[in-house]
C-alpha cells in the first residue's frame, strides 16, 4: 500500500495542468510500499519522527483518505481519536455537541442518552458542559472529545498523540481507558512519541522512516531499534555542536592566569574560588571585547533534534568541565567535587538574563536542571564578556555516561538568547554497587518485635555468652 500527494505550488498550477500536458506539480510519496496485518483485539504501535506517514496511515485506516497503489482491508466499525475535538460547533453546549457527535457516528438517540451520563463523568467539565463550547479551553475540548470518542461502540480506536497532550491526571485517565478498551478485546492503533506509553501499551510495533517500513515486530525490540538510532544521531549533533562552537572561540581552550576583573560567587573556599579563576581567565578578553559582534539568531537541528539554537544576544565562547582543583576532567567518581564554566558574550546589553546548566543522561533521562531564577542569584544587566558556573561540592550520580546542556534565557524565561543541548559529556564511576541514577544519603535499621533465639543464635553482632 502507497499514499502519494500531489503538492502545488500555488492554485496557477491546478489549472495550467487542468487544461494543459504540463506537470506543474511534484510527487511526495508519503508511504511507499507499507505492509503489515493487526490481529483482532491486539494493541499496535506506530512509531517514527515527524513526517514519517504515521497520521498519514491513520487517516487511510480511517477511511478519510484512499491509498494511491495497493489495498487497505479494515474489517470492523472504527472510532477515530485523531483530532479531539473536531467537528464541535462553537454555539452549542457540550451536552449538544455530544448528541451530535454521536449521531454523526450512526448512534440512536437512546443509546447516546444511556451513555451521556457516563461520558460527562469522564470529562470531569462540571457545570461547564451546559455552557457554548467556545468558552471551553483547549483542555477542556480535549477532555470532551476523548470522552466521546473512547466511549463510541466501535472494535477498532485509532488513537494519533492524545497521550501527549492535556494534564498529566488526564494523560493518566486516557491510559486507563485505553487499557479498559483493551481488556474488552478491542484493537488499538496507537500512534505516539511517548516510547514508554508504546512499550507499556502496544505488543507490536511498526517503525515507519520517509514514508518506509524501518521495522516491524515486538515492541520492546523495535522500540529499542529505534531509541538506539537517535542516540546515533545525538552523537552526530553533539560533533556539531562542538565544531559550531570552535568556529565562534576558536579552542576553546582554558588559559592561565592570575587575575580577573570581578568576581561575584556564594562559593566561600579560598582554594576554589583561585582554581576556578584560573581555569576561566581569558587573557585576551579585552581584544575580544574591541572587535564587534552582531546579534545573529542560532537555528541548528539535527531532525527534530535542537542542537544550538537561540536568538544570538549572547554568544558562548567556551564550556568547561572542572574537578574541585579546576582541572579540566571527563571522568569522576561518585561524591567528588564537579564545576561547569560557561564563558560568554554579549551582542548587546541583555537585561537580567537567566542562566542555567541541565544535567541528562546519555539516554536522554533529564537528571537536575537548576538556573539563576530559581536560585535568586546573578541578576542584573549584562554587557560584556562573562564567565558564569555552577559547583556541586558532592555530585551525587552513580555510575553512568552523562551530558551537560548550557544555556541563557530572556528575563521571561520564554525564548533562550543561546541554548546549546546535551553538547558535552562526562563519566561518572562509583567504587560500591548501588542501582538508579543518584546516591542519597540513607541510613538502615531494624526492630525486632519476636525472635526465635534458638534459630537466631549464629548472627553477627549477637552475644552468646562465649566472649
Amino acid at each position: 500500500m502507497s499514499k502519494r500527494f500531489d503538492i502545488y505550488l500555488d492554485d496557477r498550477g491546478r489549472f495550467f495542468e487542468f487544461f494543459g500536458r504540463r506537470k506543474h506539480h511534484r510527487e511526495h510519496w508519503a508511504l511507499k510500499d507499507v505492509s503489515f496485518t493487526i490481529k483482532r483485539g491486539e494493541p499496535f504501535g506506530v512509531i517514527g519522527s515527524n513526517g514519517a506517514g504515521k497520521s498519514t496511515l491513520l487517516k487511510l485506516i480511517a477511511g478519510i483518505s484512499e491509498p494511491t497503489t495497493g489495498t487497505l482491508d479494515v474489517r470492523s466499525p472504527v472510532t477515530t481519536l485523531l483530532d479531539l475535538g473536531l467537528g464541535f460547533h462553537g454555539t452549542f453546549t457540550g451536552r449538544e455537541n455530544v448528541y451530535l457527535n454521536c449521531t454523526l457516528m450512526g448512534m440512536r438517540r437512546d443509546a447516546v442518552d444511556a451513555l451521556l451520563p457516563e461520558m460527562i463523568a469522564f470529562a470531569e467539565l462540571g457545570d461547564f458542559i451546559d455552557l457554548p463550547v467556545r468558552t471551553y479551553s483547549a483542555g477542556m475540548k480535549l477532555r470532551l472529545g476523548f470522552a466521546v470518542a473512547a466511549h463510541m461502540d466501535a472494535d477498532v480506536f485509532l488513537v494519533d498523540e492524545v497521550l501527549t497532550v492535556g494534564d498529566e491526571y488526564f494523560q493518566r485517565k486516557c491510559v486507563r481507558k485505553i487499557e479498559q478498551l483493551l481488556d474488552r478485546g478491542s484493537t488499538i492503533i496507537l500512534v505516539s512519541h511517548d516510547l514508554h506509553a508504546i512499550r507499556s501499551l502496544c505488543e507490536t510495533v511498526l517503525w515507519l522512516d520517509r514514508g518506509e517500513v524501518r521495522a516491524l515486530g515486538p515492541a520492546r525490540e523495535v522500540v529499542d531499534r529505534y531509541v538506539n538510532l537517535q542516540r546515533e544521531r545525538e552523537g552526530l549533533s553533539i560533533r556539531q555542536g562542538r565544531q559550531h562552537l570552535q568556529a565562534i572561540a576558536g579552542d576553546g581552550e582554558p588559559k592561565p592566569a592570575t587575575r580577573v576583573a570581578g568576581w561575584t560567587a556564594t562559593v566561600d573556599d579560598p582554594h576554589l574560588k583561585r582554581a576556578i579563576t584560573e581555569s576561566c581567565y581569558l587573557p585576551d578578553a579585552e581584544s575580544m571585547w574591541a572587535e564587534s559582534a552582531n546579534t545573529v539568531p542560532y537555528e541548528r537541528y539535527d531532525g527534530e533534534n535542537p542542537v544550538v539554537i537561540g536568538s544570538g544576544e549572547v554568544q558562548v565562547l567556551s564550556v568547561q568541565i572542572l574537578d574541585g582543583q579546576g582541572r579540566p576532567r571527563q571522568r569522576f567518581q561518585t561524591g567528588e567535587a564537579m564545576v561547569v564554566a560557561v564563558s560568554f558574550r554579549t551582542t548587546e546589553p541583555v537585561e537580567r538574563p537567566i542562566m542555567g546548566v541541565a544535567l541528562h543522561r546519555n539516554d536522554g533521562t533529564y537528571v537536575y536542571g537548576p538556573n539563576t531564577r530559581f536560585d535568586g542569584v546573578l541578576d542584573g544587566t549584562y554587557h560584556g564578556i562573562y564567565t558564569y558556573f555552577i559547583h556541586y561540592p558532592r555530585l551525587p550520580l552513580l555510575a553512568g555516561e552523562f551530558r551537560v546542556s548550557v544555556a541563557v534565557f530572556d528575563k521571561q524565561h520564554l525564548h533562550p538568547h543561546v541554548w546549546y543541548n546535551q553538547l558535552f559529556e562526562f563519566e561518572v564511576a562509583q567504587t560500591k554497587e548501588d542501582h538508579g541514577i543518584v546516591a542519597m544519603d540513607h541510613a538502615w535499621g531494624l526492630i525486632t518485635h519476636v525472635e526465635d533465639t534458638a534459630a537466631t543464635a549464629g548472627n553477627v553482632g549477637e552475644d552468646d555468652g562465649s566472649r
